[in-house]
C-alpha cells in the first residue's frame, strides 16, 4: 500500500475508490466530453481568427521547456519592470474541467495581474482529459513550475512565489503545490471557485447545495462528464493530489485565499476546507459560514450573486463585460492586498 493511502487510513479517511459506472453512462460521458472538446477548439479558433486579441494583452514571452515540450508557457512582465530587478512570481493555471481550454484564455487576466501586482506572471498549461486523466495534469503543472523556477533567464525572486488558478486550475494549483520542489517554495495560493473534494459524486453535491432558488448551476450536467474523464475507475477519490481537502496542512501553501461563487455546487466543499484550515471548526459550525473572513494566513470571500466561472465569460457584449468586471473588481482588490501581505510576511521572516 502506498504511503499516501497508509497516511489517509491513519488520519481516519480510508481510501474511497471510484466505481466503474454502467456502460450507457460511460458512453454518454464519452460522447459529451469529446463533443465539448471539439466545439471548444473550433469556437476558440474561429473567435481568435475573427477577433484577434489586442497587442496590449499579448504575453511578453512564450516559452517551451524540455520537460514538457508540447505544452506552452506564457510569460507576462509587469510594465514597471526594470532590467536587473528580481520579481515575485505568480504561477497561473487556467480552468476548463481538466478537459478543455488553454493558457491563452487567461491572457487578459494575466496582463491585468502583472500590471496591478508588479509580479512576473507565468501562465502554465497541462495535458487534458480524457486522454490524460489524473494525475497527469498535476505532474505537468509541477514539472513546468519547477522548470520556470530553474530558468535563469527569468528574473524571479524565489523567496516570493505564489500560485493560483480558476476552477480546475485552482485544484491543480493546490495539488501541484504538495509535490517536491514546490512544497515549501510556494508561499501562497489564490484559488477561484476550486474543486477540492472528489469524494462525492455530482448528484450528491447537487443535493447538498446550501442554496435554493438560484440560477441553473453551470456544472449541473457537465460535472458528470468531467468526473468520468479525469478520475479513472479504481482511483482513490481521497488522494490529496486529487482532493486537496484531504492534504495535510503542512503540505499545502502556508497562505491560502479561496474565492467561492454563491451559485456553485463546488462552493460548499471549498468553503468547508478553508474554514477547517483556519481552525473555525468547519463551515457548518460557524454562525454564518457564508460570511467573509480572514484568520491568520487563511482568507475566504463569497462572490454573492455569482455562478461558477463568473470571472470569465466568452464572447460577452460590452454591457455584460462591464457588469462582470464590476463584480470582480473588489475581489481582485482584496486579493492583491492579501497577496502583498503574504509575500511581505515571508520577507520579514527571511530577515529575522
Amino acid at each position: 500500500m502506498s504511503e499516501t493511502l497508509i497516511a489517509l487510513e491513519q488520519e481516519g479517511a480510508p481510501p474511497l475508490l471510484k466505481v466503474r459506472l454502467p456502460l450507457p453512462h460511460r458512453l454518454n460521458c464519452f460522447l459529451r466530453v469529446w463533443a465539448l472538446k471539439l466545439l471548444a477548439t473550433i469556437v476558440y479558433a474561429v473567435d481568435r481568427l475573427i477577433h484577434p486579441p489586442p497587442a496590449s494583452i499579448h504575453p511578453t514571452l512564450i516559452k517551451r521547456y524540455a520537460c514538457r515540450p508540447a505544452l506552452q508557457t506564457r510569460v507576462f512582465y509587469p510594465p514597471s519592470y526594470k532590467s536587473g530587478d528580481l520579481l515575485p512570481l505568480y504561477l497561473s493555471i487556467h480552468g476548463g474541467g481538466f478537459a478543455v481550454g488553454d493558457p491563452q484564455q487567461d491572457d487578459e487576466f494575466c496582463t491585468m495581474w502583472a500590471k496591478r501586482t508588479g509580479m512576473l506572471i507565468v501562465s502554465l498549461d497541462y495535458s487534458k482529459a480524457p486522454l490524460h486523466p489524473f494525475p497527469v495534469g498535476v505532474y505537468d503543472v509541477a514539472a513546468l513550475a519547477n522548470a520556470v523556477l530553474a530558468d535563469s533567464d527569468l528574473p524571479i525572486d524565489k523567496t516570493k512565489v505564489a500560485i493560483g488558478g480558476f476552477s480546475a486550475g485552482a485544484n491543480l494549483a493546490l495539488c501541484a503545490s504538495q509535490l517536491p520542489g514546490l512544497r515549501g517554495t510556494v508561499r501562497a495560493a489564490l484559488t477561484f471557485y476550486p474543486i477540492v473534494d472528489w469524494s462525492h459524486p455530482p448528484d450528491v453535491k447537487l443535493a447538498r447545495r446550501p442554496y435554493t432558488g438560484g440560477p441553473r448551476d453551470a456544472l449541473e450536467h457537465s460535472s458528470y462528464w468531467f468526473d468520468w474523464g479525469y478520475v479513472s475507475p479504481g482511483q482513490n477519490r481521497r488522494d490529496p493530489l486529487l482532493s486537496p481537502c484531504y492534504a495535510a496542512r503542512g503540505d499545502l501553501p502556508a497562505w491560502i485565499y479561496v474565492v467561492g461563487a454563491q451559485w456553485d455546487i463546488l462552493r460548499l466543499e471549498s468553503q468547508t476546507m478553508i474554514h477547517e484550515l483556519a481552525g473555525l471548526g468547519g463551515a457548518e459550525k460557524k454562525k454564518d459560514p457564508e460570511e467573509d473572513f480572514e484568520v491568520g494566513t487563511y482568507k475566504w470571500t463569497l462572490a454573492r450573486g455569482c455562478s461558477h466561472g463568473f470571472t470569465h465569460h466568452f464572447g460577452q457584449k460590452p454591457e455584460r463585460k462591464r457588469r462582470r468586471e464590476e463584480k470582480c473588481a473588489p475581489i481582485y482588490e482584496e486579493a492583491i492586498k492579501w497577496m502583498a501581505k503574504a509575500l511581505a510576511q515571508e520577507e520579514e521572516q527571511e530577515e529575522k
